[in-house]
C-alpha cells in the first residue's frame, strides 16, 4: 500500500514523512523547523509556526472514511473489499476479574498494534494534507541565505506543524483543518494542546508575540519561556531556540548514580553504561547542538564512574577506557566522541533526503574537511582491490561508516599525542608492533575474570598500581625499596619480573610453567591431528558432473607437524627436567618444549619467556641466540629444525610470536583465539598472585621467602 501511494505520487514526502521507508521524518522536520527559526532570528524576519493536536486521532477514524480514502486514491476493488471485510468481521472482548465480556465489534477507529493501521491512517490523513497544500501558495518561510521556500505543511502522521511567514496565512490553513474535521464527523482538534510561535517586529523591537490564532473556536496558546513546546522529540522555547540542555546532562549523570546504587557487580554497571545508558543520548545528540562545555561535563562524570567501577586509579590516563582494542584500550563509548559520530550520521541522513530544501541546509563547520577526506578515501583507497576476495566482491562500505572511522582515527591520534607527554603511562605506544592486544570482551570480564583481576590488569598496564614507588610519588608512603629483596626500587615492573629473591624462590618459574602447560596442550592437539592424517596425504581429484556445482572443500591450514606416528613431546619445568636423546643430539641445552620425529627427521623447539612487555624484542633476540648452537648441531645431524621463541607478557599481553607458533601448528582460528586467551589469563593470574604477596612473607613449596637485609 505504501509503494502504491508513493509510486502514484499520492504521498508527498516533502510534506508527509510519517511511516515512510527511507525517510527519517522526525529528524528532517525538526532540522528544517529549527533552521527556519534560526534563520528568522538572525535576519529578523517574520515567521509563524502552529502545532496542531488531533484528539484521539487513531481511535476516531470512521470506517466509512477509511474506505472513502481508499476509493479516493484509486486502490483496486479487491484491496478495498479485503480491508472492509477485515474491519467488519473482527471482534474483541474485554477480560476482567469476573471473566471475559461478550464479543463486541469495532465500529470506529483503527486497530492499535496492527501492521496495516499506520499506512491506513496515513492515507486518511493524506486527504487533509492534500487539502491544505491546495490552499497554500508559497506561504512557507523563505530562507535568506538561499531564497528557498519551506513547505507550509510539515506532517508526521497526525503530528502537524504549519509553517508560514505571516499569521494570516497560518489562520487560513487552520480554518481548513476545522472544515476537514467537521467533514469527517469523527476527527476533532484539541485546542488546549495546540500551540503557536510567532516572531516578528513589534514597533521597533524583534520579538515573539501572540498572533491571535484560533482553532476549533478557541484561541491557540503561545509557547512560553517556562513551558517549551516539544515537537517530534525536540523542545522549542518562546523565541524558537533550544532550551537549556543542562537538564539532559544532569538527567544522564543522575542515571549513572542510579546504576551505581544497584546491588550488582561493578563490571555489570560498566556494561549497562556502555550498552544501555549511552543509547539514551543518541536522540538528543542527533537533534540538539551540545556545547563543548556540556560534553566535557558528560565526559568527566562518565570517567569518574567508570574509574570507580573498574578500579582504575584516579591518576590513570582515562584514554585507557576509550581507546580501541588495537590501541590496548577497553573501547568504551565516550560521550563527546559519540556526539561526533551521531553528527556524522545526521549529516549523512539529511544529505540523502529527497527534500531539496533539507539537503540545502547549512552543514557543520568541520563538514568540508571530512567530505574532502571521504572523497580522497573513496578515490584512492576503496577503488583498489586490496584484499584477497574476487574482483567486485568487496562489501560496499557506507559513507557514514568511513566518516566515523575518520573520527575514531582522529580521537586515537589525540590519545597518542597525549600519551607522548606522559612519563610513565605511554608504554602502549611502544608495544603495538610486536604484541597482540587483549580481547577484553564483556562475556570474559563478567563471567571469567574477577573484579580484582580486572582492576589489577588495568592499573598494571597503566603503571598506576599502588607499588612503593607510586605511593611515595603520591605522598602516601616514604619507603621506595622493594619489600622482598630490600635492594631495588619497589616498582610493579621490578616486583613482577625483576626481583631476584622471587626468581630464586621459583615464583616466576611457576607462573612460566602455567603458561607453558597451555602451550603444550596446543602442541598436543596439533600432534594428535598429524597422527590422524597418517593414512594419506594425497589429495584426490574432485570431478564435477555436468550441470552441478562443486562442493566446497574445507582447506586444512598449513602445519609444520607433518603426518607421522612418532612425534614425541618433552617439556622442561621448574619441577621436572628432561634430557635430549643422544641419538638426536648430545647437548645439555633444554628448550622449554622439545618436539621431535625420528621418521621425519624433524625437530620443533619452543622457548617461552614471560617478560615485561617492553622487553619482548630484547628477550626474543636473547632466546634465539641462546639456542643458535643447538640449532646448528641438530642441522648437522640431518634434522630439519624449527625454533620458536615465544613471549607472553607479565601483564597478560601476548606477543605476535605466540600467534605465529599457533598458526604454524595448523590450529583453527577458534583454537588460536582460545589458546591466546588462556595463556594471557594464566600469565596475568600468576602476576596477580605475586602482587598479592608483595607485603608479606610468601610461602612457596615449603620454603619461606623473607626479606633480604
Amino acid at each position: 500500500m505504501t509503494r502504491f501511494m508513493l509510486s502514484n505520487k499520492y504521498f508527498r514526502p516533502n510534506h508527509q514523512k510519517g511511516f515512510l521507508p527511507g525517510i527519517s521524518g522526525c529528524l528532517e522536520h525538526n532540522t528544517l523547523l529549527s533552521e527556519s527559526l534560526k534563520d528568522a532570528r538572525k535576519s529578523e524576519r517574520q515567521i509563524t509556526v502552529c502545532w496542531i493536536d488531533l484528539e484521539n486521532a487513531f481511535g476516531s477514524i470512521q470506517h466509512e472514511l477509511m474506505l472513502f480514502a481508499l476509493r479516493w486514491y484509486n486502490f483496486p476493488p479487491l484491496v478495498r473489499d479485503m480491508i472492509a471485510s477485515y474491519y467488519s468481521k473482527l471482534r474483541f472482548s474485554i477480560i476482567t476479574k469476573e471473566g471475559p465480556s461478550k464479543s463486541l465489534s469495532y465500529n470506529v477507529g483503527l486497530f492499535q498494534g496492527c501492521c496495516l493501521s499506520p499506512i491506513t491512517f496515513n492515507i486518511v490523513i493524506n486527504i487533509l494534507v492534500d487539502k491544505l497544500i491546495c490552499n497554500e501558495k508559497k506561504w512557507g518561510y523563505r530562507f535568506k541565505f538561499n531564497n528557498k521556500y519551506t513547505e507550509s505543511i510539515l506532517a508526521f502522521a497526525d503530528d502537524l506543524a504549519i509553517l508560514t511567514r505571516h499569521p494570516k496565512h497560518c489562520q487560513v490553513l487552520l480554518d481548513e483543518v476545522d472544515k476537514f474535521c467537521e467533514w469527517t464527523d469523527g476527527l476533532r482538534t484539541k485546542p488546549s494542546k495546540c500551540h503557536c510561535l510567532c516572531l516578528g517586529r513589534r514597533n521597533t523591537r524583534y520579538t515573539s508575540y501572540d498572533p491571535g490564532l484560533s482553532i476549533g473556536g478557541q484561541c491557540v496558546s503561545t509557547v512560553t519561556e517556562d513551558a517549551p513546546f516539544k515537537f517530534l522529540g525536540r523542545k522549542i522555547d518562546n523565541i524558537g531556540r533550544t532550551p537549556s540542555l543542562e537538564g539532559i546532562v544532569d538527567s544522564f549523570l543522575n542515571d549513572l548514580n542510579k546504576v551505581d546504587s544497584q546491588q550488582i557487580s561493578n563490571v555489570k554497571k560498566a556494561w549497562i553504561y556502555d550498552n544501555y545508558l549511552t543509547s539514551r543520548l543518541n536522540w538528543p545528540f542527533l537533534v540538539y547542538d551540545f556545547s563543548k562545555t556540556l560534553l566535557s561535563k558528560l565526559d568527566a562524570g562518565v570517567i569518574k564512574m567508570l574509574k570507580l567501577w573498574l578500579g582504575l586509579a584516579l591518576t590513570a590516563d582515562s584514554s585507557a577506557l576509550f581507546r580501541d582494542r588495537n590501541s590496548f584500550g577497553m573501547n568504551l563509548k565516550r560521550p563527546s566522541e559519540l556526539y561526533k559520530h551521531l553528527r556524522v550520521s545526521k549529516r549523512h541522513i539529511l544529505g540523502k533526503s529527497h527534500d531539496d530544501v533539507v539537503t540545502s541546509l547549512p552543514k557543520d563547520n568541520d563538514a568540508p574537511e571530512l567530505e574532502s577526506r571521504l572523497q580522497f578515501h573513496k578515490q584512492f583507497m576503496i577503488g583498489a582491490q586490496n584484499n584477497r576476495v574476487g574482483l567486485g566482491s568487496s562489501r560496499k562500505v557506507q559513507d557514514t561508516d568511513i566518516l566515523k572511522s575518520f573520527i575514531r582515527q582522529d580521537e586515537n591520534d589525540k590519545y597518542k599525542i597525549h600519551a607522548m607527554s606522559l612519563e610513565m603511562q605511554n608504554e602502549w605506544l611502544d608495544i603495538g608492533d610486536f604484541c597482540i592486544p587483549l580481547a577484553l570482551k564483556w562475556r570474559t570480564l563478567i563471567h571469567d575474570w574477577s573484579p580484582a583481576l580486572l582492576k589489577f590488569y588495568l592499573n598494571a598496564f597503566q603503571m598506576t598500581l599502588p607499588d612503593q614507588s607510586n605511593l611515595v610519588r603520591w605522598g602516601k608512603g616514604t619507603e621506595k625499596t622493594c619489600y622482598i629483596c630490600g635492594k631495588a626500587v619497589g616498582t610493579a615492573k621490578h616486583l613482577l619480573v625483576g626481583c631476584r629473591v622471587l626468581l630464586d624462590s621459583g615464583q616466576y618459574s611457576r607462573r612460566h610453567d602455567r603458561v607453558l602447560e597451555i602451550i603444550r596442550e596446543a602442541v598436543s592437539l596439533s600432534v594428535a591431528r598429524a597422527q590422524r592424517e597418517i593414512t594419506t596425504n594425497e589429495r584426490s581429484i574432485g570431478f564435477v558432473r555436468e550441470g552441478t556445482r562443486a562442493i566446497k572443500s574445507n582447506v586444512k591450514p598449513y602445519s609444520i607437524l607433518k603426518a607421522a606416528s612418532d612425534w614425541t613431546i618433552m617439556m622442561d619445568t621448574y619441577e621436572k627436567q628432561y634430557k635430549i636423546p643422544e641419538d638426536i643430539c648430545a647437548s645439555a641445552s633444554r628448550p622449554d618444549i622439545f618436539l621431535y620425529s625420528r621418521i621425519l627427521k624433524r625437530v620443533v623447539m619452543i622457548e617461552l619467556t614471560v617478560p615485561w612487555e617492553t622487553n619482548i624484542p630484547k628477550d626474543h633476540a636473547i632466546k634465539v641466540n641462546k639456542y643458535y648452537e643447538l640449532t646448528n648441531e641438530l642441522t648437522r645431524n640431518r634434522f630439519v629444525v624449527d625454533l620458536y621463541a615465544v613471549e607472553v607478557g607479565a601483564r597478560g599481553i601476548t606477543a605476535k610470536s605466540l600467534y605465529n607458533l599457533l598458526k604454524d601448528l595448523g590450529l583453527s582460528r577458534t583454537n588460536i583465539n582460545s589458546f591466546l586467551e588462556r595463556t594471557s589469563k594464566a600469565a596475568l593470574v600468576g602476576s596477580f598472585q605475586i602482587w598479592l604477596g608483595r607485603e608479606r612473607n610468601l610461602d612457596s613449596g615449603g620454603e619461606r621467602i623473607t626479606r633480604v637485609s
